[in-house]
């Protein structure tokens, strides 16, 4: 059967909408295949509505449900996850399509919705992203629209907190990157820990498949340490090259062991500069995307390719 007009205006709507959807659905899942996989569901959803008033709210919608029904199982796989969990690294241009905050997906951000429950996400992604008042937030949750309202508040104050970190720039992070090279050079923790805040903090998400850090280390000094200990001689025998890259909408460094990609390196700042948490990648199931130079959810068209300006030196 030919499309229709009204087919062709359902399927630009949607194209108009994917980026903003599969961001959306990636700070549910924290996956982006899960999160593609979703929004694709979303679509042949909403080309078979019956009546299509406002595309964006009701592919918000479509998109939410999915997720809070993935989410369901997404829970007990965490239950017995091993070591820290931490979202898969979207490469790419930093680029944020709704031109205000709603949308980040920085670690730090990522980190905190994680810890919320999936109702209080959805509550907060549904009225701060797409502005859609409590009476409809309360149809999609089956809450009442007081208790949705509750939701997003509490969601909303827990933000607060990692919006109160800093991404770090191109530089910045080059300049980490000096240093561990330095203290490498001179088996000196003290070198690099100099560049970290004292309550600094290191995720190291290995799933149990790869070495990592069991539990979340803290202090500048055991973190410089830490560091040190595992990739030291790595850096110093040249086993592992620093390339710089765009990772959740931020200046990281993806390390390379030979042809293979072995991990990423993802920072918060503090107030001063100085850095405040450190977010490992190790897992290979969540780093077989940038090998590929597949899409991200950063905006578009997305790969390795534009996500890594070059080695650092």
């Amino acid at each position: 059967m030919p499309e229709t007009e009204d087919d062709e205006d359902r399927l630009a709507a949607f194209l108009a909408q994917r980026p903003r959807l599969v961001r959306l659905a990636y700070r549910h899942l924290g996956m982006l295949s899960e999160a593609e996989d979703v929004v694709q569901d979303a679509w042949l959803r909403f080309s078979r509505a019956a009546e299509v008033q406002d595309a964006a709210r009701l592919l918000s919608t479509i998109v939410t449900r999915l997720c809070l029904d993935r989410m369901k199982s997404a829970q007990v796989r965490r239950e017995v996850y091993v070591g820290p969990w931490l979202p898969e690294p979207a490469v790419g241009e930093a680029v944020d399509p709704a031109g205000d905050r709603v949308l980040d997906i920085s670690y730090a951000v990522m980190r905190v919705l994680e810890r919320l429950s999936p109702a209080e996400r959805a509550a907060y992604f549904l009225h701060d992203l797409w502005e859609m008042p409590f009476e409809e937030v309360a149809a999609v949750l089956e809450r009442s629209p007081a208790a949705c309202r509750k939701l997003a508040s509490r969601a909303r104050a827990n933000l607060a907190e990692a919006r109160a970190r800093f991404q770090p720039s191109g530089a910045q992070v080059e300049r980490m990157a000096a240093l561990f090279r330095a203290a490498s050079e001179a088996g000196d923790p003290a070198i690099l820990q100099a560049a970290l805040a004292e309550e600094v903090e290191l995720l190291s998400d290995g799933g149990g498949k790869v070495p990592a850090a069991l539990n979340i280390l803290h202090g500048a000094a055991n973190v410089s340490r830490f560091l040190l200990a595992v990739a030291g001689e790595k850096i110093r025998t040249g086993i592992y090259r620093f390339e710089a890259a765009v990772i959740n909408d931020a200046a990281a460094v993806v390390v390379h062991a030979g042809d293979r990609v072995e991990q990423t390196m993802s920072f918060d700042l503090d107030g001063e500069g100085r850095v405040r948490a450190i977010y490992i990648v190790r897992n290979p199931d969540k780093l077989a995307r940038l090998a590929g130079g597949t899409e991200g959810v950063a905006g578009g068209e997305t790969g390795v390719a534009q996500g890594m300006p070059g080695q650092i030196q």
